[in-house]
């Protein structure tokens, strides 16, 4: 038995109460820190406000002038080339500053923050013609593709990992020659998938597996030459797939109404898009054990609170961390064999014993620092001996909580709290949290979230999205030459680009898939595929199947009208 018990507080954020597990507090006890004061939702989308993987930014860079595509805007901050960022034009040490005990931690941390040039953008490992790219590691020829990992020729993507020749999908993992997969793994030219595995020559299924030559339809597994849910001859299914005229946008539209449709009336869902995992609750969670109101996590074990977590163990409230990460709490994009890490932003290549630090590379015992690369007992960039560091940190913590920084809200952030908001360098649209958490400007600011206009774009549009050509066999080659104007015009919900370009890749892709062109810009591609995710929010609800009572954890609202399932009247309906 536990010698703790569970504990209901109030949010300082929003107000509302939440509770503390008992393992909760042991995990917090064996990290040595407070318990959180702001309740798991607001404590993710307070992380998620600091990860920007879609906006990019044309920079110079701050040491050779070379220009560079940032993730960071012009806001006064140096921001640095790889190049210079591994080299000797610069000393990180330099911006090294003795910790003022007269002003509050978060101060002099913004300060620093501010003035310690920034990695341009979030992208390392062996990366070959993939410049417009974030959160990347080990690709190739990748495209406006985000979170993107060990890929190659990919386009329009986010949350893809090791696969090729595929465009326009989204959490996704080993896909080839796809197009608009969504939560999908091991798929082969199959294109309009939603939480579908290991499914080749196939369009419009939703939560199928193991399945080939199939279309409109839902819940199949191990099936050959399904139309529409229904056992066909060869013959007769390429007849009916040749009837939806796929290779025009028309035909290519009233498809998906028919397949939305399915989804919405006749599919069954599953409670949770969770598979190959031992005690686990949340959404899109795969080969883990352990695992507590998490999304987008896979391969990992004792893991709570986290988003996009990847081969890690023991961690809490954790956002972009991966590849044999272990004991990180509340922070942000902390890879690579990093260790005991808690309140840091980027984070990479074996930090160990870190908190409240910024960009920093193998660096251990560091607190309070940014910039920094192979770095040892430091605080505020400047060298201690390691028992003069011990003895100030002790120092600094309790400082932090005799002066916390209370921001204008009144919201009090002491040692064992996330960055303050105002020190984020991103608007909260140009962030994961707008995709996930959206608000209006207006919204935003009266919470004092940060916010990013956009820059006026004033493209010399050559055509308008309507006179493209129906028929993907219709369009030449004099479509590189244009500047075609997107429908939502500039819409800030979707981060609309206003105008978009086919490239060349993009029609190669198009004409061997035999796909018509997209009439909406990267950006709305994205948030029309965000669509058909739940929100990251978890509820209690009852089986939708009469007269099973069992209850369950889910991300479906209860309100909803599908069919949703409990895990046995799924696996005995279903499978």
């Amino acid at each position: 038995m536990s010698m703790y018990q569970p504990e209901i507080k109030q949010c300082q954020n929003c107000k509302k109460d939440f509770t503390i597990d008992p393992e909760d507090f042991s995990f917090y006890e064996k990290i040595k820190v407070p318990a959180p004061t702001f309740c798991p939702e607001c404590r993710m989308i307070r992380k998620m406000i600091w990860r920007n993987v879609r906006s990019l930014y044309k920079r110079s860079c701050g040491i050779c002038n070379k220009t560079i595509i940032a993730m960071y805007s012009d806001d006064g901050a140096p921001v640095i080339c790889s190049d210079c960022w591994n080299g000797t034009g610069w000393d990180s040490f330099s911006y090294g500053k003795d910790y003022d005990f007269s002003k509050p931690f978060f101060v002099q941390l913004k300060e620093l923050f501010q003035t310690v040039p920034r990695f341009y953008a979030y992208r390392f490992g062996n990366l070959i013609n993939s410049d417009y790219t974030n959160f990347a590691k080990d690709n190739r020829n990748c495209y406006l593709s985000y979170s993107v990992v060990v890929c190659e020729d990919v386009s329009y993507c986010e949350v893809i990992d090791k696969s090729k020749n595929s465009m326009d999908s989204y959490a996704v993992m080993k896909i080839d020659g796809c197009s608009y997969n969504i939560d999908c793994e091991g798929n082969y030219n199959t294109h309009f998938a939603v939480q579908t595995q290991n499914c080749v020559d196939s369009y419009f299924l939703y939560d199928c597996t193991n399945c080939q030559n199939c279309c409109l339809s839902s819940n199949l597994h191990n099936k050959q030459y399904y139309f529409k849910n229904q056992k066909l001859s060869k013959e007769e299914y390429q007849t009916a797939l040749a009837e939806l005229h796929l290779e025009t946008f028309s035909g290519w539209q009233k498809t998906r109404e028919d397949f939305d449709y399915m989804i919405h009336h006749d599919a069954i869902h599953r409670y949770a898009f969770i598979y190959a995992a031992e005690h686990a609750m949340g959404d899109y969670i795969h080969h883990a054990k352990n695992v507590k109101r998490c999304f987008d996590t896979n391969d990992a074990e004792n893991v709570a609170y986290s988003m996009r977590a990847i081969e890690v163990k023991d961690c809490y409230d954790c956002q972009g961390v991966g590849f044999q990460a272990e004991l990180i709490y509340e922070s942000m994009a902390a890879t690579q064999n990093t260790f005991n890490d808690a309140f840091c932003y980027l984070t990479i290549q074996g930090c160990r014993n870190c908190q409240y630090s910024f960009i920093c590379k193998n660096c251990s015992d560091c607190f309070g620092c940014a910039g920094l690369t192979n770095a040892q007992f430091c605080i505020f960039n400047k060298q201690y001996s390691e028992s003069d560091y011990h003895d100030l940190v002790v120092k600094i913590k309790q400082q932090m909580n005799d002066m916390p920084y209370i921001d204008s809200k009144g919201r009090v952030f002491k040692y064992g709290e996330f960055f303050p908001y105002d020190m984020c360098p991103f608007g909260y649209n140009e962030t994961n949290a707008h995709d996930f958490f959206p608000l209006a400007k207006e919204e935003a600011i009266q919470k004092d979230f940060p916010w990013k206009d956009r820059e006026k774009r004033d493209y010399a549009i050559t055509k308008q999205s309507s006179e493209l050509p129906d028929n993907i066999f219709d369009v030449t080659d004099d479509i590189y030459n244009e500047t075609i104007t997107c429908p939502n015009e500039g819409n800030s919900d979707f981060q609309c680009t206003t105008a978009f370009r086919i490239m060349p890749a993009d029609l190669q892709f198009y004409r061997t898939k035999k796909l018509p062109l997209p009439r909406y810009c990267p950006n709305c591609r994205h948030y029309d595929r965000l669509k058909y995710r739940n929100p990251m929010k978890i509820y209690t609800r009852i089986c939708s199947n009469t007269p099973c009572i069992n209850t369950f954890q889910t991300t479906y609202q209860p309100e909803r009208t599908e069919k949703i399932y409990c895990e046995i009247c799924y696996q005995k309906e279903v499978l």
